[in-house]
């Protein structure tokens, strides 16, 4: 137990007498000083230094020394020159200017454009909601008189709507995002009407229209809203247009905003099923003289088209840099990237018959999936600490805004009031001294109990680290055993097929080639899977609009399981007039999706397999049957085998990831996880009914929605 002494309490009390005159002194003077201080700056001059500066660091000490500019001011030009070469210090340079105190209208004008850079960060990290907290009070607390005082600003503005516009967008609220985008649209159109007899500004604000159309057009296109990014393709060809007239000193983007504009409008119609006019806009395209077209960000840009158009060979050669591209641009290998990338590289050689390339490309994303699931979660916690300091941020500015309205009456009655605080206190510390110590040791106490209690919560998180580290172990065991045996089966018939002193049949060579194909479709179920499972996992709603009956889902996912099909087996689907003709309004893919793998897993664990051999030969015919039901606003879908059934025990470890009951079978053990998270997403669920013994039922529930 730590004892408190009268002389220690009588020095704290000495210390407490200090600050609160120091304080008292600081905020009389700062009362007195009305006039808000400002520096006459002249931004078109500062930033005339930096453009024929060589070396931007080294130009923003020096005029920072000499006090033409202040430290905000060199904090904004470094994180411009940083965000291209090393982002993790342009984001330490971007968190100290924003701390620094805004005092003048130099400090305004470089906070302002700090916060846009702030913002640009977080959207090109992907944190869109961070990017939104943090944009959406810029945009709309943002003064316009200062804003459209100087056309930086104004340009500046137009990016941080186009940004907010881009979180929405990701975010999927497409109705928020074009009222942002309008919002721009408009400005832009009155800054270029103003400008049109100054040729720099206004090719500066054509260019700034142009961007927009193409970022946006872009954004949508990378979320699959293929008809929203063609509308804004005929926009931003006009925008283009217009500004091929005044380009002002942004000539070196003409070449950019074409090529993007043709490659994404041959993109577009392709996935929107016009692959005519698709092959004729993309073979229109002047690749010779285009310089962007042949930069590692132009070739990769055309394989979206050239994957879709089974031109796998022109897309292998365009997608070869992307690598490169990936190290150039500092980008990590997260699941996006993985899936956005390298699957296209994967993609391609595959189409183009070089397998032993894509076996390569596959192995790679194989061995990059653990390090990508690492950068998810890492980037998401990133994101919530983000969140966290930007709700820190809001309350640390609404407090100096409010602190700035004081005027010097308020101050000088604060200071009274301190005053008059610091005598009382003195006076029941004079006087209750003792009962203070008391009240300090009881906390003490209270202190070393709450230290014990937080020694058991860090032996529990131990604890807790301890089972994740065995749950990844098990994850790479499972990974590994799914995927070697394919991969021995590859090397195996490749040692065969390019030894040179072997003859082979003509038949050995047909099921060497059938065995490649189908251990490598194999490798691609596995990766496709793991892929699938993940955005299962990050997305927790689902968009329903489409309306089905429910008839038109079973047949889908009886078809796409191929279950109907298969040997051995007896398969019945069942249903009621009147529940044949129910019609829900629900997402007709994922549904299908859902059922399609619960009937797979029936089929599975239904056929017997000849390498069990633990269950001994039977003669009994076996069956799957598909029953739809309505149940109290609901539509089930029932799946019931007479297979090997599953332990009531175990009806919700099935649902676990990796999760396999028995190993004579094959399979990930993720597709019942991918089907109940799909599910869910939707509002419904799946569940195994465990009154069932004669073999395993599963029930898939989704909402009857009107």
């Amino acid at each position: 137990m730590v004892k408190v002494t009268i002389n220690k309490l009588r020095f704290c009390t000495r210390i407490t007498l200090s600050l609160v005159v120091t304080a008292i002194v600081v905020a009389f003077f700062m009362a007195c000083d009305k006039t808000k201080r400002t520096i006459d700056f002249n931004p078109e001059e500062i930033n005339h230094y930096f453009e024929v500066s060589d070396s931007i660091p080294r130009t923003a000490d020096s005029l920072l020394s000499l006090g033409i500019i202040n430290q905000i001011a060199a904090d904004m030009f470094l994180v411009e020159y940083y965000a291209d070469r090393d982002v993790p210090r342009a984001v330490g340079i971007v968190d100290s200017g924003l701390a620094l105190p805004v005092l003048t209208d130099q400090d305004r004008y470089y906070n302002f454009l700090l916060n846009s850079e702030s913002v640009e960060i977080e959207v090109l990290a992907r944190r869109y909601e961070s990017g939104l907290h943090k944009v959406q009070p810029l945009v709309e607390k943002a003064d316009m008189d200062f804003v459209n005082s100087h056309y930086r600003l104004q340009s500046a503005y137009i990016n941080l709507c186009l940004n907010m516009a881009k979180c929405d967008i990701n975010l999927e609220r497409f109705d928020q995002a074009e009222e942002q985008l309008q919002r721009a649209m408009n400005l832009l159109d009155g800054y270029i009407e103003a400008a049109r007899n100054d040729s720099i500004k206004r090719g500066r604000f054509e260019f700034d229209r142009a961007y927009t159309a193409v970022e946006t057009l872009i954004a949508y296109f990378n979320i699959n809203q293929y008809e929203r990014s063609l509308s804004w393709v005929e926009r931003a060809e006009k925008y283009q247009e217009s500004f091929l007239q005044h380009p002002g000193n942004m000539k070196q983007h003409c070449a950019t905003f074409t090529y993007q504009i043709a490659i994404m409008k041959a993109a577009d119609l392709a996935k929107t099923g016009r692959p005519g006019r698709a092959a004729r806009v993309y073979d229109n395209i002047d690749f010779q003289n285009n310089p962007f077209a042949d930069s590692p960000v132009g070739r990769v840009n055309a394989v979206n088209y050239l994957l879709f158009a089974h031109r796998y060979n022109e897309a292998v050669r365009n997608i070869e840099p992307v690598e490169d591209m990936i190290r150039q641009h500092g980008m990590e290998m997260t699941l996006d990237n993985l899936v956005g990338f390298v699957k296209m590289k994967f993609e391609a050689n595959m189409g183009a018959g070089h397998r032993d390339s894509a076996l390569a490309v596959a192995t790679r994303l194989i061995m990059s999936l653990d390090s990508a699931r690492a950068w998810a979660k890492r980037d998401r916690s990133a994101e919530m600490t983000t969140l966290h300091d930007i709700k820190e941020k809001e309350a640390q500015l609404a407090e100096k805004e409010e602190s700035l309205r004081y005027t010097r009456v308020i101050a000088i009655i604060i200071a009274l009031s301190l005053l008059i605080i610091f005598f009382m206190v003195f006076s029941i510390i004079r006087h209750r001294a003792a009962k203070r110590l008391e009240a300090l040791n009881q906390k003490l106490e209270e202190a070393n109990a709450q230290l014990e209690q937080n020694n058991e919560q860090l032996m529990i998180a131990n604890a807790r680290a301890g089972e994740s580290s065995r749950m990844k172990t098990n994850f790479i065991q499972q990974i590994s055993h799914e995927i070697r045996t394919p991969l021995n089966i590859l090397s195996g018939f490749a040692q065969i097929l390019t030894t040179n002193d072997l003859k082979i049949d003509e038949a050995m060579r047909k099921n060497a080639n059938r065995q490649i194909l189908e251990n490598t479709d194999r490798i691609t179920g596995l990766v496709n899977k793991m892929l699938e499972l993940s955005d299962a996992s990050s997305r927790t709603v689902i968009e329903l609009k489409d309306h089905v009956q429910v008839m038109q889902i079973a047949n889908e996912a009886v078809q796409a399981s191929g279950i109907g099909n298969t040997k051995q087996l007896v398969f019945e689907l069942q249903s009621n007039e009147d529940t044949s003709s129910t019609t829900l309004t629900t997402n007709l893919r994922t549904a299908v999706r859902v059922l399609s793998l619960i009937l797979d897993n029936a089929r599975k664990f239904t056929v017997q397999r000849k390498t069990h051999k633990q269950e001994p030969p039977t003669d009994k015919e076996q069956q799957v049957t598909l029953r739809i039901n309505n149940s109290e606003g609901n539509v089930q879908f029932i799946v019931e085998d007479t297979g090997v059934g599953v332990p009531a025990t175990e009806a919700e470890h099935i649902f676990d990831e990796f999760v396999q009951l028995n190993d004579y079978y094959d399979g990930t053990g993720i597709g019942l996880t991918i089907a109940r998270n799909l599910a869910r997403s939707m509002g419904g669920d799946v569940v195994l009914d465990t009154s069932y013994t004669s073999g395993a039922r599963f029930v898939m529930t989704l909402p009857l929605r009107s």
